[in-house]
């Protein structure tokens, strides 16, 4: 390959690592965000936002107000129902992990602060702790909400159920128990009753009773079970995965921005086919529905399983994301009808705290609902991120640091494979000290026949044949980059979740969970372990022994193919180059050690046209 095809190689990975950004910065693709609920009014905002604040409505007790009557062409607009004016009140309940504070407004969660986990890391390690909120136009969790109508699916279609957090008197029963009651448009009095549990939980009682006198017709209620929004800041950290989450009782299922913006084929790169909103599913299967960021998760698994869920996104702007998205999910209650004095109760348990593999496992063994399925370990490689975590937190547990146990690993990795990759090496050495020998003859071919393909590869063939060289025996060099390719999917499904490396530290490295940017050019991130990484990647390629007959394209893309690595895993977590540039390291090793002696009897021999091979008997 000349210079200008190296040039144009290097541009034509450029473009596409960095075309689409680009294009998105510039505005030639652009992606609508979601409008606001219509149902979601200026007082429910307003009472979100902290405590003790005064909500301005004009009546005295909730009741449901509709618009103008609809016309034949246009459907009826949603009930609204108008909160009286009161003040946020909230009560908290704390444990020695988090604190749950349930506010008035709503009757439900609206922020855990989980006490072992500083909100910084480093040097500002004993800062506030991380705090999970359900606030600003997210509805508290556990707030239970009235049906207002049937989903929409398209892009500015509102939550199906009543966004105005419904006041409810708080009482704080005893030490770890806190009871909330309200009144519910037409007649109906909830009474939930919200008490400890050990780690992260918390139990919650939800009576319904109908006091009215009348008659209750079957009707559904929502109940919010997670929410989860962007990070509030711009971050350029690779994995930074989040999005809603439920469990049907045999698989689990993630609804994230991709099925919000509903791409083709599931990526951003071939488009969107239409903008959608609203995700709904269950027939009455729903048995836990949550939501998670990276690090941490809040789930509600109710006693029994719920009828149906929808999930919808909707927008919490900051001054760094205009387009800042965030989703809600709520279970689907149905509601017997009950006459008067009558009530139905149902039982949930709430988990909100760190994705921890062991805990959340422990957990679903117990409610025998499989929690830990909310790590998203789903897919082809998961097995193999349960295994590299099992791995990892055991040699933890003996006393090695979180960045000496993924070296350990990655040693163990390289011992297991050890012989597979040595006999590929020796295959390939082999195979170079052929290709010296018949590569004269090639170039002359390629030269001859550079116009012609089919008639080049049919004397190609006829030289192979000539050395005794077989080109397919080349794909057992690649066998040993096959079986990596699994363990690097299966580390980087692993170390992105992994919150047992948030804050380790090794070396330079403050934070293994996420890149080790050790200064700023002109707002450039210089983060070294993904250069250390590209570096052995280079000593690496040019220790392996060219394939006989590959192209010098071919050659100059192998060549150059770091490159690319650099650019997708520059902003990847320390951890994850960690294990890259140490099985680079340990590969290089492997590749000096391995030799090939000339009498080794397995030696390939160079067959003339005339020469038959004989056997070491002597007999042909």
């Amino acid at each position: 390959m000349d210079r200008t095809g190296k040039i144009i190689l290097v541009v034509s990975v450029l473009a596409m690592l960095g075309g689409m950004p680009l294009a998105m910065k510039l505005g030639l693709i652009k992606m609508s965000p979601p409008k606001e609920d219509e149902n979601a009014t200026s007082t429910n905002q307003v009472t979100q936002a902290g405590t003790n604040t005064p909500v301005v409505a004009p009546t005295n007790s909730p009741t449901i107000s509709t618009n103008t009557p609809a016309t034949p062409n246009q459907p009826a607009p949603p009930a609204v129902v108008e909160i009286p004016v009161v003040e946020e009140s909230t009560l908290t309940l704390s444990s020695r992990k988090a604190k749950f504070i349930i506010t008035s407004l709503g009757g439900g969660v609206k922020q855990v602060d989980l006490l072992d986990y500083p909100k910084e890391i480093g040097e500002d390690a004993t800062s506030a702790p991380v705090a999970l909120k359900n606030t600003g136009k997210l509805l508290p969790l556990l707030a239970l909400q009235p049906n207002i109508g049937k989903p929409e699916h398209e892009p500015g279609s509102v939550r199906p159920y009543q966004t105005n957090a419904i006041p409810y008197k708080l009482e704080l029963v005893d030490a770890e128990t806190v009871r909330a009651t309200a009144d519910l448009p037409g007649g109906m009095e909830v009474v939930k009753t919200f008490r400890l549990k050990e780690d992260y939980q918390l139990e919650a009682e939800v009576v319904l009773r109908n006091v009215s006198g009348g008659y209750m017709k079957e009707s559904g209620f929502y109940l919010v079970s997670g929410s989860v929004a962007e990070p509030e800041s711009t971050s350029r950290m690779m994995g930074m995965n989040f999005g809603l989450m439920w469990f049907d009782g045999a698989e689990t299922v993630s609804v994230g921005p991709g099925w919000f913006q509903n791409y083709r084929m599931g990526c951003m790169c071939f488009g969107s086919k239409g903008e959608r909103n609203n995700y709904t599913h269950g027939q009455g299967n729903v048995v836990w529905a949550g939501a998670y960021s990276r690090f941490f998760a809040q789930v509600t698994m109710p006693k029994e399983p719920g009828q149906m869920l929808v999930a919808h996104q909707l927008l919490m702007p900051t001054q760094e994301k205009p387009n800042r998205k965030a989703f809600e999910t709520a279970i689907v209650w149905d509601a017997p009808s009950l006459d008067v004095d009558e009530s139905v109760t149902n039982h949930f348990t709430v988990y909100v705290g760190p994705r921890e593999f062991k805990r959340l496992e422990a957990i679903g063994l117990e409610q025998g609902n499989q929690l830990e399925g909310i790590m998203d370990f789903g897919g082809w490689f998961g097995w193999v991120a349960k295994g590299l975590l099992m791995l990892m937190t055991w040699f933890n547990g003996i006393g090695l640091s979180y960045a000496l146990s993924i070296i350990a690993i990655t040693v163990l990795i390289k011992i297991v494979f050890w012989p597979l990759t040595a006999r590929s090496l020796r295959s390939m050495k082999k195979m170079a000290a052929v290709n010296a020998k018949m590569m004269p003859e090639i170039k002359v071919i390629r030269e001859r026949y550079k116009d012609d393909y089919q008639k080049m590869n049919m004397k190609m063939m006829e030289i192979y044949k000539k050395f005794g060289v077989n080109p397919l025996s080349q794909m057992g060099g690649c066998l040993p980059m096959v079986i990596q390719i699994p363990i690097f999917f299966g580390f980087f499904t692993m170390l992105r979740t992994a919150i047992e490396l948030r804050g380790a530290e090794f070396l330079w490295v403050a934070d293994l969970s996420s890149p080790d940017t050790v200064m700023e050019i002109a707002g450039f991130p210089i983060n070294i372990m993904p250069l250390l990484m590209t570096a052995t990647m280079f000593l690496q390629m040019r220790l392996q022994p060219p394939s006989p007959g590959m192209d010098p394209a071919q050659q100059a893309i192998m060549k150059y193919m770091p490159l690319m690595f650099v650019f997708i895993l520059y902003s990847a977590s320390a951890g994850l180059c960690l294990y890259w540039t140490v099985q680079n390291v340990l590969t290089i090793v492997q590749t000096k050690m391995t030799k090939v002696k000339p009498e080794d009897e397995n030696v390939v021999e160079v067959i003339q046209p005339t020469k038959k091979r004989k056997r070491k008997d002597g007999n042909l």
